[in-house]
Formats: structure tokens, sequence, C-alpha cells
């Protein structure tokens, strides 16, 4: 429920403003009530969220949804109470409830789709009479209102019909079993202990801090690309980024898929622990790296080797369920877009700077080549954008560098709670800049 109401938090004005910009209630009616519907076939096809969290978000947003239907056809004031249309209600309540109570609450919030109780059939009433009682109630349900609040079609025509349209959508996926297997990398930490593979380690770690010593005590962090580097570093950096204790581990992990690195992206890091409401704070407080966990048909897996460490820090893998005080020669391997993670500890500049080499790798799990070119581009392009903003407004001193880091903390926050709330805010904000340009040009013609 928490995690319901941050979302609500930063969902809600964006809907406001939605509703200013197009000029009409429209929006503050469609979106949240057709939401429950995208949150089932998201949970459903791609089955990336734990059941418990997933139930809070389907049964508070379809309580939204028919709470804001007997708001809007009471205040239409044009309820016309007949057999058929109550009969339809009624019969459909019966119904859904009769299913729920078949499978139970937590079969009902797709528990065995998403892992937390073990399949098996369900052949009690109603199953044993409709093949989906539960969708089949909800669409006597909708059509039970259409009838008794005939209102509701003439101001808000898509209303009823885009309920009745999703849900006949949900049972048809269902019904087909239309997924897609979750691939998720779970986090791994391990150490190199080839001693070649150390004096690697050793040479770029010795090279690092000669290379950028003005930086280690500096009040920010510093990111550099491997690729703009000189070139007399970058073959000691490919035995490490390349080794095979690195590459072998993702492997295993998505048997049959490829894997293409990502050098492009790959960084120096020289960590600190910035609370100054810069860009770069979030990397120490709970985060995602990325916010494209909704794409499927690829994973990128990201590799942290540590160069030097202050081994009293430690490394939390949330979602893994992965903790681990990192020192000189660990790496750890994480899931870019799904593992939430955070350092626990404080900077101290007595102690052995922190340094890592970051770099990611694109796992195609469909073998699809134009699927994954866009999933490249995608993973890239976004990641330089937060990338350059992070840069920009690390440390911030001037009014526009602090009004960057604001919003790269909120967008943070806003990918934590849900990777659907940024792009909501943004979906927005947008409409709102399109009607302040578009305005002023419509006054010419």
């Amino acid at each position: 429920m928490n995690r319901f109401l941050k979302t609500a938090f930063f969902v809600v004005p964006a809907l406001l403003l939605l509703a200013f910009v197009f000029e009409g209630l429209g929006v503050l009616v469609y979106l949240p009530s057709f939401a429950y519907h995208g949150v089932n076939l998201q949970a459903f096809v791609f089955r990336r969220t734990d059941a418990a969290s997933f139930a809070v978000r389907s049964v508070g947003l379809r309580s939204l949804a028919f709470g804001l239907l007997a708001v809007l056809a009471v205040w239409s004031g044009d309820v016309r109470l007949s057999a058929a249309g109550l009969s339809l209600l009624a019969g459909g309540l019966v119904l859904h409830a009769l299913a729920v109570r078949a499978l139970g609450l937590t079969r009902t919030c797709y528990g065995m789709e998403l892992g937390a109780v073990p399949r098996a059939a369900v052949t009690t009433f109603p199953y044993n009479a409709i093949a989906h009682p539960m969708h089949a109630g909800s669409v006597m349900q909708f059509a039970g209102a259409a009838i008794l609040c005939p209102a509701l079609g003439d101001q808000f025509p898509l209303l009823i019909a885009g309920h009745v349209a999703l849900t006949v959508l949900t049972a048809f996926v269902e019904h087909v079993d239309l997924h897609v297997e979750p691939r998720t990398f779970r986090a791994i930490v391990d150490r190199f202990s080839d001693e070649d593979r150390r004096r690697t380690v050793d040479a770029v770690r010795d090279w690092s801090l000669r290379h950028f010593s003005r930086h280690l005590h500096r009040e920010c962090s510093m990111h550099r690309y491997v690729e703009t580097l000189p070139r007399e570093i970058l073959p000691r950096i490919d035995e490490l980024r390349y080794a095979d204790e690195v590459l072998g581990p993702i492997r295993s992990a998505f048997p049959g898929s490829a894997l293409t690195p990502l050098p492009m992206t790959d960084e120096i890091y020289v960590s600190r622990y910035n609370y100054d409401r810069g860009g770069d704070q979030g990397l120490f407080d709970r985060h995602y790296d990325g916010n494209l966990r909704f794409l499927p048909g690829g994973s990128v897996v990201r590799s942290l080797i540590y160069l030097s460490a202050d081994d009293r820090l430690e490394v939390v893998f949330d979602t893994s369920g992965t903790q681990a005080n990192m020192r000189t020669y660990t790496f750890g391997l994480l899931d870019f877009h799904n593992e939430l993670h955070w350092v626990n500890g404080s900077y101290e500049p007595d102690r052995p700077p922190r340094v890592l080499l970051k770099c990611n790798y694109y796992v195609d799990h469909w073998g699809w080549a134009p699927w994954r070119a866009l999933g490249i581009v995608l993973n890239v392009a976004v990641f330089y954008v937060v990338k350059a903003t992070m840069e920009y407004s690390k440390s911030p001193r001037t009014p526009a560098q602090r009004g960057v880091g604001f919003v790269c903390n909120l967008f943070r926050r806003l990918n934590v709670v849900s990777p659907a709330a940024p792009v909501v805010v943004v979906l927005a904000v947008l409409a709102l800049a399109v009607k302040m340009v578009a305005a002023p040009l419509a006054g010419l013609f």
C-alpha cells in the first residue's frame, strides 16, 4: 500500500496537468479507469513483478476504476433502474465473486504466473462451467452499468466500450497464455583469483590513481568513458571487462542467448557520497540503474569491477537478496534495469579511494537482429541522456544545475516506485510544452 500511495502522489498531479492541457475531464476518467487493465496485462505478459505488490496495485486500481464508474453514474443524474440492468450487474458481481472464491485471492492476482504458489488446475464451479468466469462477470457488470446509466455513454463514449474491450483482450491473453518468460539476472559477487588477472587489476588501478589523481579527493564523483581514455590503457581494461570470470556467469545465466558488449557505455568511476541534491546523489540511495525493464527480448547486465575499494562499505543488491563488502579484486554482476541496490556506509577521506570499472553487456534472448539493434540503441540512448544530465548537475552551484539535479532525483525516486510513474509525468510535461508552443502558433493562422 505504501508503494501504491507513493505512485499516486506523483501520478495524480500529472493527471491533473494532462486534464488542464487537454481542457477536459476525459483524461481524468479514462486513464485511471483503464489503468488496472494495463497493470494486469503487464504482469501476466512480462511476469517481472512480485505477487504481493501486484495484488496491491491491481486491487487498488480496480477499486478506483469501479468507484469512479459509480461516482460518474450518480453525478450524471440519469440512473434508470431496470430489471435487465440490475440483473446483469448483480449477476456479474456474483459470478466474479464465485470465481475469486474458487481461485483464492493469491491465484486471482496471478499468484501461479508470478511464482507465489504452485500451478494447479481449478475445476470447481464456475470454472467447470465457464472458461473465464471472472472476465465474463466483469463484462456483465459493465453491460449492466451501461443500461442503468445511459448518460455515461453520452458523456464518455469510450468508457464502457473501453472496459469491455480491455477485459476481452485480457481474457484472450490469458486463454492463449501469451507471455514472455522473465529473464532477470540474479546478482553475483565474485573475486579474481588468478594472479595474472590480479596483476592486471593492479596495473589499471595504479594507472587510474595517477591519471585521475586530482579527482580523488574532490567533493563529487567522477565518470570517464573508457573509449575517451588514452589508448595505452585500453588493452589492460579489455582483459578485465571481457574476462571469462566476468562473461562466463552471464552466459551461464542466459544459455542460448547472444551477448553483446556495450563498450561505448563503459566507464572508470571514482566514487563519492554526494547528498547535495545533485544528479549524482542517487547512486548511493535506493535505485535502479535503468528504466527499460518493460522492454522484452533482452537484458542488460552491468559489471562493477573494483580496482580500489574501501572494504568497510557494503553494497546491497536488494532484488537478489545479496549484500557484500566489496574489496579490491572483487567484481559484482547485476541486472541493470531490474536490480534495486544501494551502498551502506559513509565516505571518509582517509580511507582508500573507491575506484570502479563499470561495464555493460546486452543479452539478446530472441535472436532477432532488428529487435536486438533496437534494444541496443534504446539502452545506449537513454544511458547517454541520463549520464549527461547527472554529470551536468552533480554538486550543483547554479539554479539551472539545481533544477536538473532535482529532476534527476525525482525521476530516480519515481523509477523506484514504478517504471510507469516517470513515463506518466514525462507525457504530462510534454503535453503541456506542446500546448504552450502550439497556442501562439495557432494565433498566427
